[in-house]
């Protein structure tokens, strides 16, 4: 059944579709007017209870409410926007050509929705709100572009961006920058004033901040089909060209979450954020490959907790650092199998890890790797086990990792 819909304030949606056709409706185009409740509607009728497959809201030129909530950015109140919420588990919903001059998609928008694909954004989009189309897996590329709004500000589509909007979604993203923004000597190669800059590179997304270099991988496409990725040498380091110093590539927080297909991860001297390897159910090996700690510890090094999570076929970990003082214990400490998973570390340095039971102090100095005695009780944290993993295995470098390490 299709249907058309011409609405207005006085007579929303919502008040001309009756309750039994609405659930009988696959294909829909609604003209003029939405406001919350039409939105509500909408949801149900390409729920698991209603039949809508494909939505035509190219006609509609004004919604409400308008995007008065902390959800949105970069739009007014008086702008075109899909509500947050507005079709979380539409699983019918195969299609939907979005308003031409909508400005902004709300936050956990299309969560769930099973079948949708789109082709194609509005040029005019100025805002997609976190999560906005997450664990939809038949979305292929997300292109995110860089072009400049009046403000000056970078922009996805003309408007704000981050990478968790798809998470759990995309197999590629795409850019049109593909380019190293530095060397591995710290070098340049080229410059841009525009405050975030995004790039990709072989699909997965990252940023740098042109005033420091400051790199970042912001999101791995959790549906990719490659089963082993490695984090580029290039990018694991940034320029900070005041304080004349180096910073390792940061991990953002869910950069690898949902990875669906990943069953190996590479990492290379990399800083990483609360959450950032997570739900990965195919994930089983783990490799350190020179980590940043092995040299050096501070409050910068780790955002302490939960960095990975829910992995449960993880079975391996490869750790480069000679000194396990060295290694925040908080890399560890929240693996809910860690009972079932190998620790490797480098042949010449195994003992220490196995017999390695100091206590563990809070507070650490800055920049420096070998924790102090503790000042008093209230400093000791716990102890360090190396011996909760299943067993602790040693490895050769050389063999390993030849001779880059």
């Amino acid at each position: 059944m299709k249907r058309t819909y011409f609405c207005t304030k006085e007579e929303p949606l919502h008040k001309q579709i009756s309750p039994k056709e609405s659930l009988q409706i696959e294909k829909l185009e609604v003209k003029g007017y939405l406001d919350e409740e039409d939105y509500e509607l909408l949801t149900e009728m390409s729920g698991v209870k209603g039949c809508l497959k494909h939505l035509d809201l190219s006609g509609v030129t004004e919604s409400f409410p308008g995007p008065d909530d902390w959800r949105f950015f970069f739009i007014g109140n008086e702008d075109l926007a899909i509500y947050p919420d507005s079709f979380v588990n539409s699983v019918r919903l195969e299609e939907i050509v979005f308003p031409y001059n909508l400005k902004g998609i709300g936050c956990d928008s299309f969560i769930n929705c099973e079948n949708l694909v789109i082709d194609e954004l509005p040029e005019t989009l100025n805002s997609i709100g976190e999560c906005a189309f997450q664990n939809c897996p038949k979305l292929k590329t997300v292109f995110v572009s860089n072009e400049l709004d009046d403000n000056g500000n970078g922009f996805h589509f003309g408007g704000q961006f981050s990478g968790q909007e798809f998470a759990g979604s995309v197999e590629n993203y795409d850019s049109d920058h593909g380019k190293w923004p530095i060397t591995k000597k710290g070098e340049e190669t080229y410059r841009d004033y525009r405050g975030i800059e995004f790039f990709v590179i072989d699909g997965v997304l990252f940023w740098e901040q042109d005033w420091c270099w400051w790199l970042k991988l912001e999101k791995y496409p959790a549906m990719n089909r490659r089963t082993t990725y490695e984090v580029p040498i290039e990018t694991t380091r940034a320029y900070y060209e005041d304080e004349q110093t180096i910073s390792p590539l940061e991990i953002s927080t869910r950069a690898f979450c949902g990875c669906k297909y990943l069953k190996t991860l590479i990492l290379r001297d990399c800083l990483l954020e609360s959450g950032a390897i997570c739900d990965c159910p195919a994930l089983e090996t783990i490799i350190f490959k020179g980590w940043a700690c092995g040299t050096t510890v501070s409050s910068f090094d780790l955002f302490w907790h939960n960095i990975i999570t829910n992995c449960p076929n993880l079975k391996d970990i490869y750790l480069y650092a000679e000194d396990p003082r060295a290694v925040p214990y908080e890399l560890f400490k929240d693996l809910e199998n860690i009972g079932d998973i190998v620790l490797h570390v480098p042949c010449f340095c195994a003992d220490k890890y196995r017999n390695y039971g100091v206590e563990y102090i809070k507070q650490k100095p800055f920049l420096n790797p070998i924790p102090p005695e503790p000042e008093s009780e209230d400093d000791v944290l716990f102890v360090k086990e190396w011996r909760r993993f299943k067993r602790i295995e040693e490895f050769d470098p050389i063999d390993v990792f030849g001779d880059d390490k």
